[in-house]
C-alpha cells in the first residue's frame, strides 16, 4: 500500500449529527417512537431497535402486530449500536429487537473470522446464531429471519463508474487511489468491514476516507459528489433505486449472510408462546424489494417509519 495520509475529516461528524437532528426534527427515523406505550391491557412487552430507517421499520412492525394482539407494547426505538441493544435484551431492559443472523456472529457472538467463513448459506448462517443465542445466560431465541440479505452495498456516482468502467469490487480496488470514500465509524472497525474489504481486495488504497455516520448524508455526498465520490450503505436501502448511484459486484462473496430476525429474550417467549407466530407471521411478508421500497417512503418521501409499518400490516391483512 503506498505510504499516504488518510484524511478522516472531524467536520464530517458534525455533519452527521446536525442532519440527524434535522430529520429528526422532522418527524423521520422514529424519534417520536421511543419510550411509547400503546396497545391493549395484555402482558407488557418492551421491544427495541438499533438506530437506522429499516430498523424503526421493524421494530415498529413488531410493536403493531403485538398491539394488535393484545399486547402492552413500550417501544424502545433508537437504541443505537448492536451492542447497546443487544446489551438491553441481556439486562431486560427490551424483550426484543430486529438482528440480522451475521452481525449476530460477528459483533455479538465472537464467531471467529474462520469458521464464519464456512458458513455457505444463509440457513446455515441463521443456525449458528440461533444456537449460540440459545446458549446465553439468560438465553435468546432467534426467530425465523426474512427472506432478504441486507448485506454491504458498496457504491460509486454512476458517472464515475462509467467514465472508469467499474462494475466489481476489483475494479473499484484498483481505481481506489484516485477517488474518496465516505465511510462510517462502525464500518471503518468492524471486521467484516472496511478491514474485510482489504484483506480481500489488497488494491484497496483510497486517497481520501471522510467519516459520515448518518446514511443519509452519506448518499447525499456522492449523489451530489460534493462529499466523495464511493460510498457504503445498505442493498435494502431505497437510496440504491436511483440511476444516479451503482452498486459495485462483489466477485468474491466477502461478506457473511445479514438476514433479520427478531431476537426474544426465551423466558418471554415461554411466557407469551403465541408471540413466536405473530413476528413469523411479519417475517415472512418481506422480501428484498419490499423492505426497499419500504425504507425508501422513509429516507425519500420523508415518511414516518411508524405510519409505513402500519400501512404495510394492514395491507398484507396482519393488522386491521
Amino acid at each position: 500500500m503506498k505510504n499516504k495520509t488518510k484524511l478522516i475529516r472531524a467536520v464530517t461528524l458534525l455533519l452527521s449529527a446536525l442532519a440527524l437532528f434535522a430529520v429528526a426534527a422532522c418527524g423521520n427515523v422514529g424519534s417520536s417512537s421511543s419510550g411509547d406505550n400503546g396497545g391493549g391491557s395484555g402482558p407488557a412487552i418492551a421491544i427495541g431497535s438499533k438506530n437506522f430507517t429499516e430498523q424503526y421499520i421493524l421494530g415498529n412492525m413488531y410493536a403493531e402486530a403485538l398491539e394488535n394482539a393484545g399486547f402492552n407494547v413500550e417501544r424502545n426505538l433508537n437504541l443505537g449500536s448492536e451492542q447497546i441493544a443487544d446489551r438491553a435484551l441481556q439486562n431486560g431492559e427490551i424483550d426484543l429487537y430486529p438482528e440480522y443472523t451475521g452481525t449476530a456472529l460477528v459483533a455479538i457472538h465472537d464467531y471467529g473470522e474462520d469458521r464464519l467463513g464456512q458458513l455457505e448459506s444463509p440457513q446455515a448462517t441463521y443456525e449458528a446464531a440461533r444456537k449460540l443465542y440459545s446458549e446465553r445466560d439468560p438465553a435468546n431465541t432467534m426467530l425465523e429471519p426474512a427472506s432478504f440479505n441486507n448485506t454491504y452495498g458498496i457504491f460509486v456516482r454512476s458517472e464515475i463508474a462509467e467514465e472508469q468502467d467499474l462494475t466489481t469490487l476489483a475494479d473499484l480496488a484498483e481505481a481506489s487511489p484516485e477517488l474518496t470514500f465516505v465511510s462510517y465509524s462502525e464500518f471503518q472497525n468492524r471486521s467484516d468491514g472496511y478491514p474485510n474489504m482489504q484483506e480481500n481486495y489488497s488494491a484497496f488504497d483510497f486517497q481520501d476516507i471522510t467519516i459520515a455516520n448518518q446514511l443519509g448524508l452519506r448518499y447525499q455526498g456522492i449523489q451530489q459528489g460534493d462529499e466523495g465520490d464511493v460510498g457504503v450503505g445498505f442493498l435494502t436501502d431505497g437510496q440504491l433505486t436511483s440511476d444516479a448511484l451503482t452498486v459495485m459486484e462483489d466477485e468474491k462473496n466477502i461478506w457473511p449472510f445479514y438476514n433479520p430476525a427478531p431476537v426474544v429474550r426465551s423466558d418471554t417467549l415461554e411466557e407469551n408462546p403465541k408471540m413466536e407466530d405473530i413476528l413469523n407471521e411479519v417475517t415472512a411478508t418481506l422480501d428484498v424489494e419490499k423492505m426497499r421500497e419500504l425504507n425508501g417512503m422513509v429516507d425519500l418521501d420523508q415518511e414516518d417509519p411508524e405510519d409505513v409499518a402500519r400501512e404495510h400490516l394492514e395491507e398484507e391483512g396482519i393488522i386491521e
